[in-house]
Protein backbone atom coordinates (compact mmCIF):
# COMPACT_ATOMS: atom_id res chain seq x y z
CA UNK A 1 0.00 0.00 0.00
CA UNK A 2 2.57 2.17 0.83
CA UNK A 3 4.41 1.94 -2.29
CA UNK A 4 1.37 2.21 -4.51
CA UNK A 5 1.25 5.47 -2.43
CA UNK A 6 4.27 6.66 -3.43
CA UNK A 7 3.63 6.34 -7.20
CA UNK A 8 0.58 9.28 -6.47
CA UNK A 9 3.00 11.04 -4.05
CA UNK A 10 6.40 10.93 -6.32
CA UNK A 11 4.80 12.97 -9.23
CA UNK A 12 2.45 15.32 -7.90
CA UNK A 13 5.19 16.12 -5.00
CA UNK A 14 7.59 16.73 -8.36
CA UNK A 15 5.42 19.12 -9.55
CA UNK A 16 4.28 20.92 -6.72
CA UNK A 17 8.45 21.20 -5.44
CA UNK A 18 9.53 22.61 -9.28
CA UNK A 19 6.84 25.50 -8.74
CA UNK A 20 8.22 26.15 -5.54
CA UNK A 21 11.64 26.41 -6.26
CA UNK A 22 11.05 28.66 -9.92
CA UNK A 23 9.22 30.71 -7.59
CA UNK A 24 11.67 31.06 -5.16
CA UNK A 25 14.20 31.53 -7.92
CA UNK A 26 11.98 34.57 -9.25
CA UNK A 27 11.90 36.19 -5.79
CA UNK A 28 15.61 35.26 -4.85
CA UNK A 29 16.59 37.23 -8.12
CA UNK A 30 14.30 40.64 -7.54
CA UNK A 31 15.78 40.71 -4.43
CA UNK A 32 19.23 40.32 -5.28
CA UNK A 33 18.60 43.05 -7.56
CA UNK A 34 17.32 45.13 -4.98
CA UNK A 35 19.59 44.76 -2.64
CA UNK A 36 22.77 45.42 -4.80
CA UNK A 37 21.15 48.73 -5.66
CA UNK A 38 20.24 49.89 -1.83
CA UNK A 39 21.79 47.92 0.81
CA UNK A 40 23.52 50.02 2.94
CA UNK A 41 27.22 50.40 3.60
CA UNK A 42 26.59 49.03 7.42
CA UNK A 43 24.30 46.48 7.14
CA UNK A 44 24.30 45.20 10.84
CA UNK A 45 21.55 44.26 13.03
CA UNK A 46 20.85 47.46 15.07
CA UNK A 47 18.31 45.67 17.83
CA UNK A 48 18.84 45.51 21.71
CA UNK A 49 20.38 42.62 22.88
CA UNK A 50 18.66 40.10 24.85
CA UNK A 51 21.76 38.90 26.59
CA UNK A 52 21.93 39.26 30.55
CA UNK A 53 25.40 41.15 31.63
CA UNK A 54 26.38 42.61 28.41
CA UNK A 55 28.34 45.96 28.67
CA UNK A 56 27.06 49.02 27.46
CA UNK A 57 27.72 50.29 23.94
CA UNK A 58 30.41 52.24 22.87
CA UNK A 59 30.70 54.61 20.00
CA UNK A 60 33.12 54.34 17.21
CA UNK A 61 36.42 55.30 17.26
CA UNK A 62 37.93 54.85 13.59
CA UNK A 63 37.91 56.71 10.86
CA UNK A 64 35.31 55.81 8.26
CA UNK A 65 38.23 55.72 5.78
CA UNK A 66 40.60 53.22 7.97
CA UNK A 67 41.81 49.84 7.08
CA UNK A 68 41.51 48.91 10.33
CA UNK A 69 37.87 47.67 11.99
CA UNK A 70 35.49 50.35 12.76
CA UNK A 71 35.77 50.05 16.10
CA UNK A 72 33.57 49.43 18.74
CA UNK A 73 35.74 46.86 20.46
CA UNK A 74 36.15 43.71 21.73
CA UNK A 75 35.00 43.52 26.05
CA UNK A 76 35.00 40.43 28.07
CA UNK A 77 32.50 39.67 30.82
CA UNK A 78 32.56 36.53 32.97
CA UNK A 79 33.56 33.94 30.06
CA UNK A 80 31.79 36.09 27.40
CA UNK A 81 33.84 37.96 25.06
CA UNK A 82 31.81 40.77 22.98
CA UNK A 83 33.01 41.08 19.88
CA UNK A 84 31.88 45.04 18.64
CA UNK A 85 34.18 45.30 16.13
CA UNK A 86 32.54 46.76 12.50
CA UNK A 87 34.75 45.71 9.15
CA UNK A 88 35.07 48.90 7.07
CA UNK A 89 33.62 47.53 3.82
CA UNK A 90 35.74 50.29 1.73
CA UNK A 91 38.96 48.93 2.81
CA UNK A 92 38.15 44.84 2.89
CA UNK A 93 39.97 43.00 0.42
CA UNK A 94 37.73 42.33 -2.08
CA UNK A 95 39.22 41.51 -5.40
CA UNK A 96 41.97 38.87 -6.86
CA UNK A 97 42.86 37.63 -10.51
CA UNK A 98 40.28 36.74 -12.14
CA UNK A 99 42.58 33.80 -13.64
CA UNK A 100 41.78 30.57 -14.07
CA UNK A 101 45.58 29.10 -12.94
CA UNK A 102 47.68 29.35 -9.90
CA UNK A 103 49.89 32.31 -9.75
CA UNK A 104 51.80 32.80 -6.58
CA UNK A 105 53.63 35.97 -6.65
CA UNK A 106 56.40 37.68 -4.48
CA UNK A 107 54.56 39.91 -1.40
CA UNK A 108 55.04 43.36 -1.46
CA UNK A 109 56.56 44.36 2.35
CA UNK A 110 53.81 47.39 2.04
CA UNK A 111 51.02 45.01 0.63
CA UNK A 112 48.53 43.07 2.92
CA UNK A 113 49.75 39.82 3.00
CA UNK A 114 45.80 38.38 3.60
CA UNK A 115 45.31 40.14 0.00
CA UNK A 116 48.25 38.17 -1.30
CA UNK A 117 46.86 35.08 -0.15
CA UNK A 118 43.73 35.54 -1.72
CA UNK A 119 45.40 36.88 -4.73
CA UNK A 120 47.77 33.41 -4.58
CA UNK A 121 44.31 31.04 -4.54
CA UNK A 122 43.30 29.35 -7.94
CA UNK A 123 40.08 30.64 -8.88
CA UNK A 124 38.74 28.13 -11.49
CA UNK A 125 35.60 25.98 -10.43
CA UNK A 126 36.27 22.49 -9.81
CA UNK A 127 33.84 20.32 -7.25
CA UNK A 128 36.97 18.84 -6.21
CA UNK A 129 38.77 19.67 -2.89
CA UNK A 130 41.45 17.42 -3.50
CA UNK A 131 42.10 20.15 -7.00
CA UNK A 132 42.30 22.97 -4.92
CA UNK A 133 44.37 21.20 -1.78
CA UNK A 134 47.17 19.53 -3.61
CA UNK A 135 48.32 22.81 -4.60
CA UNK A 136 49.23 23.52 -0.95
CA UNK A 137 51.15 19.84 -1.18
CA UNK A 138 48.21 18.27 1.02
CA UNK A 139 46.75 15.08 -0.31
CA UNK A 140 42.67 14.52 1.03
CA UNK A 141 42.00 11.04 1.97
CA UNK A 142 38.90 9.86 1.44
CA UNK A 143 37.11 6.86 3.55
CA UNK A 144 34.04 5.63 3.24
CA UNK A 145 32.71 4.47 6.32
CA UNK A 146 29.27 2.21 7.24
CA UNK A 147 26.44 3.36 9.97
CA UNK A 148 25.06 0.73 12.39
CA UNK A 149 22.10 0.90 10.77
CA UNK A 150 23.84 0.15 7.55
CA UNK A 151 24.26 3.53 5.63
CA UNK A 152 27.98 4.61 3.86
CA UNK A 153 29.33 8.37 4.77
CA UNK A 154 32.23 9.94 3.93
CA UNK A 155 35.01 10.94 5.94
CA UNK A 156 37.78 13.43 4.50
CA UNK A 157 41.28 13.68 6.07
CA UNK A 158 44.56 15.82 5.15
CA UNK A 159 47.64 14.14 5.10
CA UNK A 160 50.69 15.71 3.52
CA UNK A 161 50.71 15.10 -0.10
CA UNK A 162 53.16 12.25 -0.88
CA UNK A 163 52.88 10.52 2.63
CA UNK A 164 51.68 6.99 3.38
CA UNK A 165 50.76 7.25 7.06
CA UNK A 166 47.44 8.07 7.70
CA UNK A 167 47.93 10.59 10.51
CA UNK A 168 50.10 13.40 11.18
CA UNK A 169 50.23 12.37 14.95
CA UNK A 170 48.51 15.90 16.04
CA UNK A 171 45.32 16.53 17.95
CA UNK A 172 42.64 15.17 15.84
CA UNK A 173 39.75 17.53 15.26
CA UNK A 174 37.15 16.01 13.30
CA UNK A 175 34.87 18.84 11.33
CA UNK A 176 31.11 18.64 10.97
CA UNK A 177 29.28 20.56 8.36
CA UNK A 178 25.62 22.26 8.75
CA UNK A 179 22.12 22.00 6.69
CA UNK A 180 22.15 21.20 3.21
CA UNK A 181 26.12 21.40 3.35
CA UNK A 182 29.17 18.88 2.66
CA UNK A 183 32.19 19.52 5.26
CA UNK A 184 33.70 21.25 2.00
CA UNK A 185 32.44 24.49 3.93
CA UNK A 186 35.04 24.44 6.60
CA UNK A 187 37.64 23.89 3.57
CA UNK A 188 36.49 25.78 0.42
CA UNK A 189 38.31 29.14 1.24
CA UNK A 190 41.55 27.35 0.56
CA UNK A 191 44.50 29.01 2.48
CA UNK A 192 41.99 31.54 4.15
CA UNK A 193 39.65 28.54 5.55
CA UNK A 194 39.64 26.87 9.04
CA UNK A 195 40.61 23.62 7.66
CA UNK A 196 43.79 25.04 6.82
CA UNK A 197 44.64 26.90 9.30
CA UNK A 198 44.64 24.22 11.72
CA UNK A 199 46.31 21.23 9.37
CA UNK A 200 48.95 24.40 9.51
CA UNK A 201 49.12 24.65 13.22
CA UNK A 202 50.02 20.99 13.49
CA UNK A 203 46.59 19.45 14.58
CA UNK A 204 45.18 16.60 12.63
CA UNK A 205 42.22 17.19 10.34
CA UNK A 206 38.93 14.92 9.36
CA UNK A 207 36.52 16.35 7.44
CA UNK A 208 33.05 14.26 8.57
CA UNK A 209 29.95 14.01 6.27
CA UNK A 210 26.37 13.00 7.09
CA UNK A 211 24.36 10.30 5.26
CA UNK A 212 23.36 10.83 1.72
CA UNK A 213 25.62 13.49 0.81
CA UNK A 214 26.18 13.78 -2.65
CA UNK A 215 25.84 10.46 -3.61
CA UNK A 216 23.48 8.27 -1.57
CA UNK A 217 25.19 4.69 -0.64
CA UNK A 218 22.88 2.27 1.99
CA UNK A 219 24.07 -1.42 2.68
CA UNK A 220 21.29 -3.24 0.31
CA UNK A 221 20.94 -6.02 2.82
CA UNK A 222 20.59 -4.12 6.55
CA UNK A 223 18.43 -0.78 4.67
CA UNK A 224 15.14 -1.72 3.18
CA UNK A 225 13.62 0.01 0.65
CA UNK A 226 10.87 2.08 2.99
CA UNK A 227 14.21 2.38 5.22
CA UNK A 228 16.30 4.51 2.67
CA UNK A 229 14.80 7.86 3.01
CA UNK A 230 12.87 7.25 6.89
CA UNK A 231 15.72 8.58 8.98
CA UNK A 232 15.96 12.49 10.89
CA UNK A 233 18.34 14.15 13.33
CA UNK A 234 18.34 11.45 16.17
CA UNK A 235 19.84 9.56 13.31
CA UNK A 236 22.35 11.88 12.59
CA UNK A 237 23.07 11.69 16.02
CA UNK A 238 22.97 7.81 17.35
CA UNK A 239 24.56 6.55 14.15
CA UNK A 240 26.27 9.31 11.62
CA UNK A 241 28.26 11.61 14.61
CA UNK A 242 28.95 8.30 16.86
CA UNK A 243 30.50 6.24 13.58
CA UNK A 244 32.11 9.42 12.41
CA UNK A 245 34.05 9.76 15.84
CA UNK A 246 34.63 6.58 16.79
CA UNK A 247 36.47 5.71 12.99
CA UNK A 248 38.52 9.03 14.14
CA UNK A 249 39.89 7.95 17.10
CA UNK A 250 40.70 4.15 16.02
CA UNK A 251 42.21 5.34 12.96
CA UNK A 252 44.46 8.16 15.17
CA UNK A 253 44.68 5.85 18.02
CA UNK A 254 43.71 8.75 20.59
CA UNK A 255 41.15 8.41 23.10
CA UNK A 256 39.34 11.67 22.49
CA UNK A 257 38.93 14.32 19.80
CA UNK A 258 38.04 17.52 19.15
CA UNK A 259 34.89 18.06 17.60
CA UNK A 260 33.98 21.34 15.46
CA UNK A 261 30.83 21.74 13.99
CA UNK A 262 28.26 24.60 12.27
CA UNK A 263 24.84 24.90 12.32
CA UNK A 264 23.39 20.96 12.31
CA UNK A 265 26.39 19.70 13.24
CA UNK A 266 26.42 21.47 16.45
CA UNK A 267 22.65 20.31 17.36
CA UNK A 268 24.10 16.67 16.75
CA UNK A 269 27.15 17.58 19.02
CA UNK A 270 25.03 18.92 21.69
CA UNK A 271 22.40 16.28 21.66
CA UNK A 272 25.00 13.90 21.59
CA UNK A 273 26.62 15.39 24.55
CA UNK A 274 23.26 16.96 26.75
CA UNK A 275 21.04 13.65 25.98
CA UNK A 276 23.67 11.17 25.52
CA UNK A 277 21.96 8.82 28.10
CA UNK A 278 18.75 8.58 26.32
CA UNK A 279 20.24 8.61 22.49
CA UNK A 280 22.71 6.08 22.77
CA UNK A 281 21.46 2.48 23.83
CA UNK A 282 24.72 0.83 25.01
CA UNK A 283 27.73 1.99 26.64
CA UNK A 284 29.17 4.33 24.43
CA UNK A 285 29.16 7.49 25.50
CA UNK A 286 30.42 11.05 23.30
CA UNK A 287 31.00 12.55 26.57
CA UNK A 288 33.48 10.43 27.26
CA UNK A 289 35.38 10.91 23.40
CA UNK A 290 35.54 14.40 22.97
CA UNK A 291 38.40 16.67 24.65
CA UNK A 292 36.34 19.70 23.31
CA UNK A 293 33.66 20.79 21.55
CA UNK A 294 33.51 24.42 19.51
CA UNK A 295 29.63 25.47 17.99
CA UNK A 296 29.93 27.64 15.34
CA UNK A 297 26.50 29.24 14.94
CA UNK A 298 24.85 26.92 17.46
CA UNK A 299 21.47 25.64 16.28
CA UNK A 300 19.74 25.02 19.68
CA UNK A 301 16.67 27.04 19.86
CA UNK A 302 14.82 28.42 16.90
CA UNK A 303 15.15 32.04 16.05
CA UNK A 304 12.41 34.53 14.55
CA UNK A 305 13.61 34.21 11.41
CA UNK A 306 11.61 30.85 10.86
CA UNK A 307 8.24 32.49 11.55
CA UNK A 308 9.42 35.79 9.15
CA UNK A 309 10.02 34.55 6.07
CA UNK A 310 7.43 33.55 3.78
CA UNK A 311 8.87 30.49 2.02
CA UNK A 312 9.98 28.89 5.28
CA UNK A 313 6.94 29.46 6.48
CA UNK A 314 5.40 27.77 3.49
CA UNK A 315 7.58 24.85 4.20
CA UNK A 316 7.18 24.64 7.86
CA UNK A 317 3.34 24.30 6.97
CA UNK A 318 3.59 21.93 4.12
CA UNK A 319 6.60 19.76 5.17
CA UNK A 320 4.68 16.93 6.72
CA UNK A 321 2.40 16.94 3.21
CA UNK A 322 3.17 14.08 0.82
CA UNK A 323 1.50 15.72 -1.84
CA UNK A 324 4.13 18.59 -1.37
CA UNK A 325 7.63 17.41 -0.66
CA UNK A 326 6.98 13.74 -0.88
CA UNK A 327 8.46 11.33 1.46
CA UNK A 328 12.04 10.32 0.40
CA UNK A 329 14.69 12.93 -0.99
CA UNK A 330 14.00 16.78 0.24
CA UNK A 331 13.59 18.66 -3.70
CA UNK A 332 15.18 16.27 -5.77
CA UNK A 333 15.41 19.10 -8.47
CA UNK A 334 17.96 20.65 -6.58
CA UNK A 335 20.41 17.88 -6.92
CA UNK A 336 19.55 17.00 -10.40
CA UNK A 337 20.31 20.86 -10.91
CA UNK A 338 23.49 20.57 -9.07
CA UNK A 339 24.70 17.17 -11.30
CA UNK A 340 23.97 18.81 -14.28
CA UNK A 341 25.19 23.02 -13.52
CA UNK A 342 28.13 22.60 -10.65
CA UNK A 343 31.52 24.35 -11.47
CA UNK A 344 29.50 27.00 -13.41
CA UNK A 345 29.61 30.39 -11.68
CA UNK A 346 26.15 30.60 -13.03
CA UNK A 347 24.90 27.57 -10.05
CA UNK A 348 26.98 29.25 -7.44
CA UNK A 349 25.54 32.72 -8.20
CA UNK A 350 21.93 30.93 -7.86
CA UNK A 351 22.43 29.11 -4.74
CA UNK A 352 23.80 32.21 -3.33
CA UNK A 353 20.90 34.74 -4.22
CA UNK A 354 18.58 31.45 -3.35
CA UNK A 355 20.15 31.52 -0.04
CA UNK A 356 20.63 35.02 0.48
CA UNK A 357 17.20 35.30 -0.04
CA UNK A 358 15.92 32.60 2.17
CA UNK A 359 17.90 33.61 5.18
CA UNK A 360 19.26 36.85 5.24
CA UNK A 361 22.92 36.44 5.40
CA UNK A 362 25.01 37.89 2.63
CA UNK A 363 28.32 38.03 1.61
CA UNK A 364 29.25 41.23 2.63
CA UNK A 365 32.27 40.11 4.68
CA UNK A 366 33.44 37.47 2.68
CA UNK A 367 36.20 37.42 -0.45
CA UNK A 368 34.50 38.11 -3.03
CA UNK A 369 36.52 36.08 -5.26
CA UNK A 370 35.74 32.95 -3.02
CA UNK A 371 32.23 32.84 -3.06
CA UNK A 372 31.76 30.94 -6.10
CA UNK A 373 33.69 28.34 -4.67
CA UNK A 374 32.03 28.06 -1.71
CA UNK A 375 28.68 26.56 -3.13
CA UNK A 376 30.55 23.51 -4.81
CA UNK A 377 30.57 21.70 -1.95
CA UNK A 378 26.29 22.14 -1.55
CA UNK A 379 23.78 21.29 -1.43
CA UNK A 380 23.12 17.68 -0.42
CA UNK A 381 20.44 15.27 -0.50
CA UNK A 382 18.46 15.01 2.63
CA UNK A 383 15.22 13.27 3.66
CA UNK A 384 12.03 15.05 4.17
CA UNK A 385 11.86 13.45 7.36
CA UNK A 386 14.99 15.79 8.50
CA UNK A 387 13.06 18.92 7.18
CA UNK A 388 10.10 17.52 9.19
CA UNK A 389 12.16 17.31 12.13
CA UNK A 390 13.34 20.94 11.84
CA UNK A 391 9.93 22.96 10.83
CA UNK A 392 7.34 20.76 11.05
CA UNK A 393 4.08 22.06 12.85
CA UNK A 394 2.79 18.37 14.25
CA UNK A 395 3.30 18.37 18.24
CA UNK A 396 3.10 15.03 17.79
CA UNK A 397 6.86 14.82 15.71
CA UNK A 398 8.90 17.03 18.24
CA UNK A 399 10.33 19.30 16.06
CA UNK A 400 12.72 21.63 16.42
CA UNK A 401 10.12 24.51 15.63
CA UNK A 402 7.48 23.19 18.48
CA UNK A 403 9.87 21.21 21.01
CA UNK A 404 13.28 22.58 21.48
CA UNK A 405 13.07 23.40 24.97
CA UNK A 406 11.93 19.77 25.23
CA UNK A 407 15.56 18.67 23.16
CA UNK A 408 17.38 21.31 25.14
CA UNK A 409 15.54 22.57 27.99
CA UNK A 410 16.83 26.10 29.25
CA UNK A 411 15.81 26.11 32.82
CA UNK A 412 18.08 22.74 33.74
CA UNK A 413 21.85 22.24 34.28
CA UNK A 414 22.56 19.67 31.25
CA UNK A 415 26.60 19.25 32.56
CA UNK A 416 26.18 19.17 36.50
CA UNK A 417 29.14 19.24 38.53
CA UNK A 418 29.37 18.69 42.05
CA UNK A 419 32.65 21.20 42.41
CA UNK A 420 31.13 23.83 40.79
CA UNK A 421 27.40 24.44 40.66
CA UNK A 422 25.73 26.60 38.07
CA UNK A 423 25.25 30.28 39.20
CA UNK A 424 21.20 29.22 39.73
CA UNK A 425 19.88 25.89 41.48
CA UNK A 426 18.54 23.71 38.58
CA UNK A 427 17.28 20.66 38.16
CA UNK A 428 19.67 18.21 36.38
CA UNK A 429 18.53 16.84 32.93
CA UNK A 430 20.05 13.84 31.84
CA UNK A 431 23.56 13.51 32.34
CA UNK A 432 25.02 12.46 36.39
CA UNK A 433 26.37 14.64 37.76
CA UNK A 434 30.65 14.75 37.22
CA UNK A 435 33.16 15.76 40.21
CA UNK A 436 34.70 18.18 38.12
CA UNK A 437 34.27 20.26 34.65
CA UNK A 438 37.25 18.55 33.63
CA UNK A 439 35.27 15.84 32.54
CA UNK A 440 33.26 16.88 30.42
CA UNK A 441 34.39 18.63 27.12
CA UNK A 442 35.53 22.37 26.92
CA UNK A 443 32.60 23.76 25.19
CA UNK A 444 33.50 26.88 23.00
CA UNK A 445 30.60 28.94 21.35
CA UNK A 446 30.83 31.65 18.43
CA UNK A 447 27.67 33.34 18.40
CA UNK A 448 26.45 35.81 15.70
CA UNK A 449 24.93 38.28 16.50
CA UNK A 450 23.21 38.84 12.96
CA UNK A 451 21.75 35.45 13.06
CA UNK A 452 18.36 35.55 13.18
CA UNK A 453 17.98 31.56 11.90
CA UNK A 454 19.00 30.52 15.34
CA UNK A 455 18.63 32.31 18.94
CA UNK A 456 22.13 32.36 20.29
CA UNK A 457 21.12 34.76 23.00
CA UNK A 458 18.69 32.17 24.47
CA UNK A 459 21.69 29.55 24.78
CA UNK A 460 24.13 32.86 25.92
CA UNK A 461 21.45 33.17 28.57
CA UNK A 462 21.01 29.03 29.23
CA UNK A 463 25.13 29.02 29.97
CA UNK A 464 25.64 31.64 32.00
CA UNK A 465 22.10 31.18 34.23
CA UNK A 466 22.32 27.03 34.41
CA UNK A 467 26.04 26.03 33.45
CA UNK A 468 29.34 25.84 35.69
CA UNK A 469 31.02 28.76 34.99
CA UNK A 470 34.48 26.56 34.13
CA UNK A 471 32.73 24.39 31.60
CA UNK A 472 32.30 26.91 28.58
CA UNK A 473 33.72 29.81 26.44
CA UNK A 474 31.51 32.32 24.72
CA UNK A 475 32.47 34.62 21.66
CA UNK A 476 29.44 36.67 20.73
CA UNK A 477 30.41 38.75 17.42
CA UNK A 478 28.17 41.35 16.44
CA UNK A 479 28.92 41.99 12.41
CA UNK A 480 28.55 38.19 12.07
CA UNK A 481 25.96 36.10 10.59
CA UNK A 482 25.23 32.44 10.04
CA UNK A 483 27.93 31.79 7.74
CA UNK A 484 30.40 34.15 8.54
CA UNK A 485 31.98 32.18 11.25
CA UNK A 486 33.14 30.26 8.35
CA UNK A 487 33.86 32.50 5.21
CA UNK A 488 34.49 36.06 6.76
CA UNK A 489 37.53 37.19 5.20
CA UNK A 490 38.72 37.17 9.08
CA UNK A 491 37.32 34.26 10.12
CA UNK A 492 41.03 33.00 11.05
CA UNK A 493 41.69 36.12 13.22
CA UNK A 494 38.14 35.98 14.86
CA UNK A 495 37.59 32.90 14.99
CA UNK A 496 40.31 30.60 14.01
CA UNK A 497 43.22 31.90 16.49
CA UNK A 498 40.55 32.13 19.71
CA UNK A 499 39.58 28.58 19.47
CA UNK A 500 43.74 27.08 19.31
CA UNK A 501 44.22 29.89 21.92
CA UNK A 502 41.43 28.16 24.60
CA UNK A 503 40.57 24.63 23.41
CA UNK A 504 42.03 22.07 26.11
CA UNK A 505 44.54 19.64 24.59
CA UNK A 506 45.99 16.58 26.25
CA UNK A 507 49.12 14.96 25.18
CA UNK A 508 48.09 11.57 26.61
CA UNK A 509 45.23 11.50 24.15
Amino acid sequence: MALSMDLVYTPISLVVSTTFLTVLLVLSLCHNVVEAHFKKKDPRDTRSSNVRNSPKNHSRDSSVGSATPLGYGRYEMGNIEYDHDVTNPDTRPNTAFENSAYQPRPVGIRENPFSSVLNAEDLKLVPDLKYYFEEYGIAIEEFEIQTLDGFFIDLWHLKPKGHSNPSKGGHPMLMLHGLLQSSGSFASGGRKSLAYYFYESGYDIWLGNNRCGFKPKWNDYIVKKKDRWNWDMRDLVQYDLRALVSTVLEKTGKEKLTLIAHSQGTTQGFMGLANGETVYDDDFKLLDKLENFVALAPAVYPGPLIEEKMFVRFMSKFIDSPYVFGRCCFLPLMMLMRSLMVGWKLFSFLSYVMFNYLFDWNDSLWDKPLRNRHFLFSPVCISVNLLQWWLSQDKRKSSFKTYSNGIFPDSKTWFPSGGEPAKKQTEMHSNQEKITTDEYPRILMFIPKQDRLVDGERLINHFTNCEPQSLYKIWYIDEYSHLDVLWSHDVIERVGKPILNTIRTNSSH
